[in-house]
């Protein structure tokens, strides 16, 4: 069977979605599919931080603004008008969402990326249409409402390799922090920033680390430890933290909260429905006040109750394993292929 990845990033850029391809096409490669990728030649901000043909192997990548696509099933990470950059004649049509910007309360500050607030825009416009043009769609958040679309809608969601990321050697230590991510608005950087001040103000003998790239900070605020492209280095990372902060605005299905759990390192997050719904056992504020005084929190329970802090990391791992193993998750979506290859042409 021939299945096809439509990227509307290029997985150079080595986010959330992109390594998302990547695993899936990879792991459809070595159970004896015929796959592609194509991307547009595009990332935010510029940023490049992998090379797709060296990650992909042996599976053909192509880049550029319009492909012809020929396979059973295309899968197209979904935007408004993606037809005009993909054109898929006979195949099955999947419309993967994997973007939060589609299902905001509110239109984003133009921080978030111009290309994602023209998406939002066009899909309030015309989206129940333009979406209901593809024969299925998929979401990996249950929180994910789509109203008023003429199309089925089936729910796999994001996963984690547990036999990568999990608890690796001892913690820092100091009592340290970890960010993970792209220092935007959509991540709460701003947020992450307000925290550390508090923290370095209070004298909290508290170290601050960010995963993601390197920051210039006269105050010595953070730590930056760059992008991190190997999982078993940004296992250890997360395992060797003692809390992960990820104060997000605005999530779909958010890896770090997933990697981090099944590392062995509790997570203080936002409680927005796309995080609630994951049912993980997470921790939630809302401020930076507030985010400050739940770590220090977990910094008194891991001094004094060191039995307590042991159990939110074991219900942590155990409920990504129950959930999110991708053991069990990629299973489901090759029937999900399947199934849909099976139906071609009828």
């Amino acid at each position: 069977m021939k299945v096809v990845f439509c990227n509307h990033i290029s997985l150079s850029y080595g986010g959330g979605g992109e390594k998302w391809t990547i695993t899936v096409a990879k792991y459809l490669r070595s159970r004896g599919y015929d796959v592609k990728v194509y991307a547009l030649p595009y990332t935010p901000n510029n940023r490049h931080n992998l090379v797709p043909s060296k990650i992909l192997e042996d599976i053909p990548y192509y880049e550029g603004w319009r492909h012809n696509v020929n396979a059973d099933v295309a899968y197209v990470f979904y935007n408004p008008l993606a037809y005009l950059f993909f054109r898929c004649r006979g195949c099955i049509r999947i419309a993967g969402l994997h973007s939060n910007v589609y299902f905001m309360p509110k239109t984003p500050p133009i921080s978030y990326g111009t290309p994602a607030i023209i998406s939002r825009i066009l899909y309030k416009i015309i989206g129940k249409y333009d979406i209901s043009t593809y024969d299925i769609i998929h979401i990996v958040n249950k929180a994910c409402e789509m109203k008023g679309v003429k199309r089925k809608v089936i729910y796999i969601p994001n996963f984690v390799n547990t036999k990568i990321y999990k608890p690796i050697g001892r913690k820092y230590e100091k009592f340290t922090v970890l960010f993970v991510g792209r220092p935007s608005w959509q991540k709460g950087w701003d947020i992450f920033l307000q925290v550390a001040k508090m923290l370095k103000s209070n004298e909290s003998n508290i170290d601050i680390l960010w995963a993601g790239g390197t920051y210039s900070n006269p105050d010595n605020l953070v730590r930056g430890l760059g992008y991190i492209s190997d999982e078993l280095k940004l296992s250890r990372i997360y395992s060797m933290a003692h809390i992960t902060l990820y104060p997000s605005l605005s999530d779909l299905f958010p890896l770090t909260i997933a990697e981090s759990l099944a590392s062995g390192t509790p997570v203080i997050t936002t409680p927005i429905e796309t995080h609630k719904s994951m049912k993980l056992p997470l921790i939630y504020a809302s401020t930076a006040e507030e985010f400050a005084k739940k770590i220090m929190e977990i910094k008194n329970m891991y001094e004094r109750n060191p039995k307590e802090y042991s159990k939110l990391i074991t219900e942590g791992r155990r409920a990504v394993e129950e959930l999110y193993d991708i053991e069990k998750v990629l299973p489901r979506f090759e029937m999900f292929i399947n199934i849909l290859g099976s139906h071609k042409g009828t």
